[in-house]
This record gives structure tokens, C-alpha cells and sequence, in this order.
């Protein structure tokens, strides 16, 4: 029973993973301005983030090591300093905009300005965290987060889509000037996708659940219904918002105004569904990303960590999460916009994405972590392609934010 209730990892973490302000913001710009053009790119971060999840989950497994610290194993404190504070910068910066998107489902209910409500957001994650154990975290934003099945309703809703929007997914519409935007947003929909952190949090999940040899059946079926979950949940996303805003001509500024996607299909009961999936899948990345960034730290430097340690067992682990949530709360009042925070944050990502994995390929071809369960020579090719894929985004990811003007 413990290992069928496992995949709730899988679910947690795409919703961290796939589900969150990031890829929420991307998918729905990628419809309102390309309809189904950029499906693509979200099938392809998918097969590429299930396979790297699998693999971080047979590590810990085998190994009984999270990522980070067989980092740090493997090629020293020295190179381990490099992925750390890589994702340190670029995951700062999209918690920031998870807490955001906490701040603005509350204001789409209550009517308050979201600005007054990011410390109220940043302190709901912090009184989770601190009083939660892992497994509460685990299954509770993974259940909650199964509000987003709405999109689909949302589709059904609205009927079967035209003919000329069904012919954006292999002719997709691109205008002249628009080029740098499509690009963009293909950068930001795989660096949204395949984000590091969910290396850190598959990994260390499998290690606070105890996971051993006989839970990698169980890791490849979390892998793959996990990230099937967010990607078919992220496609509804972008679907949905091609169907509901592209004929209207409308286009994405603010993730308040994501909420008219829903609201067309199911009129005032479709913007409160939005504000609650917006809450849900925002509270689960921001949890997500917050001990994700935690556990890299505390596992790199050797302290004790984890939710199953109460405060006063592992204060280092715990003042780290304070310190980050404060420095993304200040980076969120200063930056405004947690959609433009979450697009900058994206393609940071996409920037760090061969740092974080490179390292990947190495451990699960080495025996002394996997024994006998290294990586086939399909795998590895399948990884090889992930990283020289991660490499031609990082090259233009940063030039195109610039061109497209984010």
C-alpha cells in the first residue's frame, strides 16, 4: 500500500514541475498567441523530464543518495558550488513568482490588492513547511492540485475547436516580428518543463519515503503517470486558452487575466475554479521549489536535513528555507509582475539546464551509485540528446528574452 500511495510523489513534483507559474504563464501565452503551435514543445520537455526523474529516483533508490549529494560525491565541494548557485539565482527568481501566483488567486477571491498579499503568501508557505511533515506536503497539494482536471472540463465546454485553430498544430501562425516570441516562448515552455528542481525533489522525496531496490518498478510507473499528469494538465492549459482568448484576439499580460480562460466556459464559477487552481498548483511549486533548493544546500554542505526533522533537529536545514523565502519575497515586491517574473525565471532555467544535468549522465553510468542498475546505451543516448538539446536552449534563451522583449 506505501508504495502504490508513492506516486503521489510523482504527481507533487509535476505539479512543481510542470504546474506552476512558470508553465502556466508559458502555456497560456503560447496559446492566446500561436493557438496549438507549441503543443509540441510541451510533449517533448515531457519524455525528456520523465526520463531525468526516473533516473533521479533509481539513484536514490540504489544509491541511497539524493542528487545533490551524490554531486557532491562524485566531483567535489568545488564543482558541486557551480549547479548551486546556478539554481540558487534562476529558482529564487520563479519562487518568487510561485508566491506571487499564491498572492494573486487570493486577491481574484477576496478582491485585495495581491501586492499587500505576498508577505501573507510568503508566510503561509514558511508555517507549512515549518509544521508540515514530508508526507502531509506530498500527498496534500497532490490532491489538491487534481483540481486542474477543470481545464479539460473547460474544453469540453467549449465544444470542438475550428478548423483553422486545429491547423496551428503542424501550421502554426507566425507572424512577422513574432518569430523571437515563438522561439521564446519554446525556450521557456522547456526550461518551465525540465526545471532542475525536480531532480532535487523527486530525489530527496524517494530518500525522506526510504525508497530501496524494490520501489524502481514503482519509481519508472510515479515517473511516467506523475509527469503524464502535469503534461496533460499543461496541454489543457494551453488548448484551452487557444479555444477561449485567440479568436477574442485577447493576450496574456497578467495572470489575473489567465482567470478569462475558465471564465468563458463556466462564467463566474469558472474564475473562482481558476483562482483555486491557481492557488493549488502555485502553493505546490512554491513548496516544491522552496525545499527543493533547501534540501540542495543542507545535502551539499552535510547537515541534517528534512521534513521528517523537526526544527530543533535540523535548525540549519530550516533557518536555509527562511532565508530563501525571505530573499524571494523581496525579489517578488521589487520585481512586480509574477508573470513576467515567471517568464524571466523560465528561461533562467532554461539558461542553467546543461549545468544541472551534465552531471546526471556521469552517475548513472558509474557502478559504484547504481551497482547493476547503470543506464542502457538507449538511455544514455536519449540523456545526450536531453543535454545538447538544454545547450542550444541556454545559447539563445537569454538573446531571445531580450529580442521578444519578454
Amino acid at each position: 500500500m506505501k508504495k502504490a500511495l508513492s506516486i503521489t510523489l510523482g504527481i507533487m513534483t509535476s505539479i512543481g514541475g510542470f504546474l506552476d507559474a512558470g508553465t502556466i504563464s508559458t502555456s497560456a501565452q503560447a496559446g492566446a498567441s500561436f493557438g496549438f503551435g507549441l503543443i509540441w514543445a510541451l510533449v517533448l520537455g515531457t519524455l525528456a523530464v520523465a526520463l531525468l526523474v526516473e533516473m533521479a529516483g533509481r539513484l536514490a533508490a540504489v544509491s541511497k543518495q539524493t542528487y545533490a549529494s551524490a554531486i557532491r560525491e562524485r566531483f567535489g565541494f568545488k564543482f558541486f558550488l557551480v549547479p548551486l548557485v546556478a539554481e540558487f539565482i534562476a529558482e529564487t527568481i520563479l519562487l518568487a513568482a510561485q508566491l506571487g501566483g499564491v498572492a494573486v488567486s487570493v486577491s481574484l477571491v477576496t478582491g485585495l490588492d495581491w501586492r499587500l498579499l505576498y508577505p501573507v503568501a510568503a508566510i503561509f508557505i514558511w508555517l507549512v513547511v515549518w509544521c508540515a511533515r514530508f508526507s502531509v506536503i506530498e500527498n496534500g497539494p497532490a490532491l489538491l492540485g487534481l483540481v486542474v482536471l477543470s481545464f479539460i472540463a473547460g474544453i469540453i465546454t467549449l465544444g470542438t475547436p475550428t478548423r483553422d485553430l486545429m491547423s496551428t498544430l503542424w501550421h502554426p501562425t507566425v507572424e512577422p516580428g513574432e518569430p523571437a516570441g515563438y522561439f521564446f516562448l519554446v525556450a521557456g515552455i522547456l526550461g518551465s518543463t525540465i526545471s532542475p528542481y525536480l531532480l532535487h525533489f523527486y530525489s530527496s522525496g524517494a530518500r525522506e519515503d526510504k525508497w530501496d531496490e524494490s520501489y524502481l518498478t514503482m519509481n519508472r510507473i510515479t515517473a511516467i503517470f506523475g509527469m503524464g499528469f502535469g503534461s496533460i494538465s499543461s496541454i489543457a492549459v494551453m488548448i484551452l486558452t487557444a479555444m477561449a482568448l485567440q479568436p477574442l484576439h485577447i493576450t496574456v499580460n497578467t495572470l489575473g487575466e489567465m482567470g478569462i480562460m475558465m471564465a468563458r466556459p463556466f462564467s463566474i464559477l469558472g474564475s473562482i475554479l481558476f483562482a483555486v487552481t491557481l492557488f493549488a498548483v502555485c502553493t505546490g511549486a512554491a513548496l516544491e521549489g522552496l525545499l527543493s533548493l533547501s534540501f540542495m544546500i543542507s545535502q551539499g554542505l552535510g547537515w541534517d536535513w528534512g521534513l521528517d526533522e523537526r526544527p530543533a533537529q535540523a535548525p540549519r536545514f530550516y533557518l536555509v528555507t527562511l532565508i530563501i523565502l525571505i530573499i524571494a519575497l523581496i525579489i517578488g515586491v521589487i520585481g512586480g509582475d509574477p508573470l513576467k517574473l515567471a517568464l524571466y525565471g523560465s528561461a533562467l532555467i532554461a539558461l542553467v539546464l546543461p549545468i544541472v544535468l551534465f552531471p546526471l549522465l556521469a552517475l548513472m553510468n558509474d557502478p559504484s551509485f547504481l551497482q547493476d542498475h547503470t543506464n542502457h546505451r538507449l538511455a544514455n543516448v536519449a540523456t545526450a540528446a536531453i543535454i545538447i538539446m538544454a545547450s542550444l536552449v541556454a545559447l539563445v534563451s537569454m538573446p531571445l528574452l531580450f529580442l521578444s522583449g519578454g
